[in-house]
């Protein structure tokens, strides 16, 4: 069945017995993401938690299928978590026709397919099928964005004006997983409740330096990305006196992953980096960093580094460890891995 994006987690949470696969694709990859991590809520309490890729689902037709109706260790409740990059969801169909045509009942499949149409002949046998969901994430316009916003803040019992969610969607590129965070951050200072709502003033988002932390993110994701090994440790340094969003981190991380692995498809097609790069849809302070790292990264590799911070997103909430260790340890390792390959194809 397709449905729109804010109605999928509702209608799965309303009777999650009757579907075995939710699908989320279209061009947002962070709504994306962020929607299969609302269905998946309720389950990651308490339910073990199986996650495939591209690689496991062409390696055999099968292997999907097979770990929905398999019984765990334990006879504990399971779910099965799959990640699809730009172009894998073609590669997959025969793993997910499998499994919409199988009548064994088994346990729920999540898929991010971002980047994949909904007029595709996949999607529309997702859509067809009537134990499936499937939603497409279209980028939030700027209206809608404000809107919702808005909708956040009376949530949180913050009185804020047009104007300041304006604002915060500007600050956030519109993207609302961005501007949840920075919302509860805004509740969280005023300490805001339903119950006991706060006005929040236009000029509190420069005191909380919502573009600022965006810029500090940034400057952190490039240097590991781009593999300045010594940027990399300065801006850690710089900003250990004051901490960072370890979770706002992996979003933007996230999207700017997905970013390259957009553009890294297009040179593997033949386009060249320098026009790419240089495309009215590529952020003119992005460009010199995205020319570098297509330089040092292949699609397959960034594939995998997308896998790597969606695992640390899990371990952020579950290992136990402080989360800025992690999340620095993990920077690290990417910018010691893109220092390597630059010195192997004798980049500078």
């Amino acid at each position: 069945m397709k449905v729109k994006d804010n109605e999928i987690v509702r209608r799965f949470h309303a009777a999650p017995e009757t579907i075995k696969l939710a699908v989320l694709c279209g061009p947002n990859a962070t709504r994306c993401q962020a929607l299969a991590n609302e269905l998946a809520a309720p389950l990651a309490q308490s339910a073990e938690r199986i996650d495939l890729t591209i690689g496991d689902l062409t390696e055999s037709a099968a292997r999907l299928n097979d770990e929905a109706t398999s019984a765990s260790l334990f006879g504990d409740k399971r779910f099965i978590m799959v990640r699809l990059n730009s172009g894998e969801a073609v590669r997959a169909t025969a793993a997910i026709e499998n499994l919409l045509e199988s009548e064994t009942k088994g346990d729920p499949v999540f898929i991010v397919a971002a980047g994949m149409a909904d007029k595709t002949a996949l999607a529309k046998k997702i859509a067809a099928a009537p134990d499936a969901l499937i939603a497409t994430c279209y980028e939030t316009s700027q209206s809608d964005a404000v809107s919702a916003i808005s909708g956040m803040a009376r949530d949180e019992g913050v009185r804020m004006s047009r104007d300041t969610a304006a604002a915060i969607a500007a600050l956030t590129s519109n993207d609302l997983v961005l501007a949840r965070l920075e919302v509860e951050k805004i509740a969280l200072y005023l300490d805001a409740t339903p119950d006991s709502p706060k006005e929040a003033a236009a000029e509190l988002l420069n005191l909380l330096g919502a573009e600022n932390d965006e810029e500090d993110l940034g400057l952190l994701i490039n240097a590991a990305v781009s593999g300045d090994t010594r940027k990399l440790t300065c801006e850690l340094a710089a900003v250990s006196t004051v901490g960072f969003s370890e979770v706002g981190l992996i979003r933007l991380m996230l999207r700017h992953l997905n970013k390259l692995a957009e553009l890294r498809a297009k040179v593997d097609q033949g386009s060249n980096i320098a026009k790419l790069v240089n495309h009215p849809s590529v952020f003119w302070k992005d460009r010199d960093n995205y020319a570098r790292q297509l330089n040092i990264w292949s699609s397959a590799h960034i594939g995998r580094l997308i896998e790597r911070i969606l695992v640390l997103e899990i371990a952020l909430k579950s290992s136990g460890q402080p989360e800025h260790v992690l999340v620095e340890q993990e920077l690290l390792t990417i910018a010691r891995k893109a220092a390597q390959a630059k010195k192997v194809a004798g980049l500078r």
